[in-house]
């Protein structure tokens, strides 16, 4: 349909069944989906697909929303296949969106490809029939399932009450994710553990799908709290972009082999610790030059010893100052710059407790720390390598503050 001011848009209205009617849950759903959209786009909130016009009866029977594009056809035009960095950057605006409404306490329960579309530039939000509001009654049976069947997380298949959608909502993007840079139409089952080839991107992206892998494994956990929130899946895609700046090149999938493949097979600590060992040099690299003008001056055999000698760190970098207490760590990777005159070396590296990498970095002189720094990340995720080169940015700054030697 078109306004009289030349707008376009799309009328919709209560579904209706096969005989023609309007059962009482579909209208109650139609009446809440058009109130609250109402609400959202006279409160600004950008990557909805918004309310031109409604019914002003009430209870309202209809509502235009602009006419839009579906997210795949913008993203394959020609019929041509996704570039991954593109889908990624429209997913990472979808999660966007969503951690913003989570924020209000409102989760979609519905996200799959056809409800994600293209307006105004933008990826945007659609069809919140079944969307879970502040202060909405229930109108889904707890024996009925509960969201988009081949995107639908475990937990909503058969949820009970007041089980919160947010989880879900993360599981659902995820896999609208894979299949809008496979070229599927369905994703696989499960969770997308990073050795399963049935889950992996390598063709799209090569070396940086890899980068992208644990991403989706930590947004699909099997187990709702052990997923990533909207917020810090919104984090990492953000992160996979800073590192990834570039067009992405696809990958033969035949070529997949090396240190970064094998790595997804090993034990989970042993891939932290050596992720970690992989990430450090470049970054000591950094300090060498910083410190002494040369890149090569760093203890680069340190870092192949779990406790090196003449290297450690002195700060307790968050953990308890207790003598009683034993911190005996999972794993490490830990190595310095050759000291300058002044005797002040930076040292650099991490441990691990469990899963968890506390990323710590110091600036020592005659065994006494003049700065330090500690951040706690997940190695395997984009993140982690964006906290350690901002970590390395900042002792770079501060050594450069301190007094010539």
């Amino acid at each position: 349909m078109k306004h009289e001011d030349g707008r376009e848009g799309v009328l919709k209205s209560p579904r209706r069944n096969k005989k023609g009617n309007v059962n009482e849950v579909t209208q109650q759903r139609f009446q809440e989906e058009v109130r609250r959209m109402e609400q959202l786009t006279s409160d600004g909130v950008t990557g909805i697909v918004p309310v031109l016009d409604a019914d002003p009866d009430d209870p309202p029977q209809w509502f235009v929303m602009p006419k839009a594009v579906k997210l795949t056809d913008a993203l394959r035009p020609g019929g041509r296949p996704a570039d991954l960095r593109t889908v990624v950057e429209a997913i990472c605006q979808i999660a966007t969106t969503l951690a913003v409404l989570a924020e209000r306490n409102i989760s979609h329960r519905d996200i799959k490809p056809p409800n994600l579309l293209y307006y105004q530039g933008q990826p945007a939000v659609a069809d919140f029939g079944i969307a879970a509001w502040p202060e909405r009654p229930e109108l889904t049976a707890a024996t009925q399932k509960m969201g988009p069947l081949y995107f639908l997380a475990p937990e909503m298949r058969f949820p009970e009450p007041g089980t919160p959608g947010y989880p879900a909502d993360v599981w659902s993007l995820a896999k609208t994710l894979f299949v809008l840079a496979k070229g599927l139409d369905y994703p696989p089952e499960g969770t997308h553990y990073t050795q399963g080839s049935e889950y992996s991107l390598w063709a799209q992206g090569g070396e940086a799908a890899m980068d992208l892998a644990p991403v989706l494994e930590a947004a699909t956990a099997y187990e709702p709290h052990e997923r990533l929130t909207m917020a810090a899946f919104r984090d990492e895609l953000a992160a996979w972009l800073e590192l990834h700046p570039d067009p992405v090149e696809p990958a033969h999938p035949r070529f997949r082999r090396g240190l970064r493949a094998l790595e997804a097979a090993t034990a989970v600590m042993r891939r932290h610790e050596e992720e970690l060992r992989r990430l450090l040099p470049e970054q000591l690299r950094r300090l060498a030059k910083a410190q002494h003008g040369e890149s090569d001056r760093w203890l680069r055999p340190a870092l192949g010893t779990r406790y090196p000698e003449g290297v450690q760190l002195i700060d307790l970098h968050g953990y308890p100052d207790d003598p009683d207490y034993d911190m005996e760590v999972d794993g490490m990777a830990l190595s310095s710059t050759v000291p300058d005159k002044a005797g002040r070396r930076l040292v650099l590296g991490g441990f691990l407790m469990g899963t968890v990498t506390t990323l710590a970095a110091e600036i020592q002189q005659d065994g006494k720390v003049l700065a330090s720094w500690s951040e706690d990340v997940n190695v395997l995720l984009p993140s982690a390598r964006v906290a350690l080169r901002r970590i390395t940015a900042e002792v770079e700054a501060a050594y450069a503050a301190l007094p010539a030697g």
